[in-house]
């Protein structure tokens, strides 16, 4: 028959009442193993020791240490709060080096398909996890240039946009969504650069357009726009009215009307989106690392997209 382990030993009522500097001493006795030999490792006089374990003592209403001609050593009873101390001062130590709670603002400026996919919906779950924090978030009507500068003028701590950026930004690739054309499901589909050319396009000034324009004329002759909207509800509705067709990401026309359909440029274009801070900024860097960390983390934005991850590309394979 197997004997059941001893009872672990309950803490003392009365140990929480001591500080740390009971501990400290207590410790440092059972350590050195001579009150003369614990105050001058601790730097105090042999008197305080004495008198600091004796208090102790008192107040456990127990002999910690049994005290001779050749030291000091602990009693059955001693040794048990001795394991207390030990673990208390342990305890004690762990919560020196927890991190101070973050607080402050951080100013997060984004085009408006990142904000409304994977910003607007991460903002309570963050508050929650940080609450000291505020984060204001600013739009743009552009993809790039706005928020490259803002960032370099330092009116934002963190940029989120279509990469590059200016080379003396430090970025980081988080995802890249395909520019896609949207037309009528009743038009006559464009398949070919000629197909392109043929049709009435419909530019949304607000989405790339300069990015999407020096593409095309890459691969085939500069677009001639039949009308320039800034909108891209407008220029979808436009689009759905039979009007022609328009050049938008996948982030941008989710979800798509069911009168309405996507397919890639005859020469397909992916835009990557990347974060963009300053260097060197001291005082933002813990804040942007918990956003990073909460909001932009691959398995965050691939959780934030649902059921638009298939249209994005994420982390390393945002390329």
């Amino acid at each position: 028959m197997t004997a059941e382990p001893p009872p672990r030993p309950a803490l003392p009522a009365q140990l929480p009442a001591l500080g740390s500097a009971h501990l400290s001493v207590l410790l440092g006795v059972a350590e050195a193993g001579s009150f003369s030999e614990a105050a001058l490792r601790l730097g105090l006089a042999q008197s305080t020791v004495s008198h600091t374990v004796q208090t102790a003592e008192t107040v456990l209403g127990l002999r910690i240490f049994q005290r001779g001609r050749h030291g000091a050593w602990p009693t059955a009873a001693g040794a048990r709060v001795l394991a207390h101390a030990r673990n208390a001062a342990d305890a004690l130590h762990a919560m020196t080096l927890l991190p101070a709670p973050l607080g402050g603002t951080l100013r997060v400026v984004s085009c408006r398909s990142v904000i409304r996919q994977f910003i607007t919906p991460a903002l309570n779950a963050f508050g929650h996890l940080y609450p000291d924090v505020e984060v204001v978030v600013r739009d743009t009507s552009g993809e790039h240039d706005e928020i490259e500068a803002l960032v370099r003028a330092g009116k934002a701590d963190l940029g989120l946009g279509r990469l590059p950026m200016h080379p003396e930004l430090d970025t980081r690739e988080l995802l890249a969504d395909e520019y896609l054309i949207i037309a009528s499901a009743y038009a006559p589909p464009i398949r070919t650069w000629a197909d392109f050319h043929r049709a009435a396009y419909i530019v949304c000034e607000e989405d790339c357009a300069p990015f999407i324009a020096a593409h095309v004329a890459r691969y085939s002759q500069p677009p001639t726009p039949a009308v320039r909207l800034k909108d891209p509800q407008v220029a979808l509705g436009r689009v759905a009215e039979g009007h022609g067709f328009t050049v938008l990401t996948g982030l941008v026309f989710v979800p798509l009307p069911p009168n309405l359909r996507a397919y890639p440029l005859p020469t397909p274009l992916w835009r990557q989106i990347g974060s963009v801070t300053r260097r060197g900024q001291q005082e933002a860097s813990p804040l942007i690392d918990a956003f990073r960390d909460a909001v932009l983390s691959p398995g965050a934005l691939r959780a934030a997209a649902g059921r638009q991850a298939h249209l994005v590309r994420f982390g390393e394979g945002a390329r």
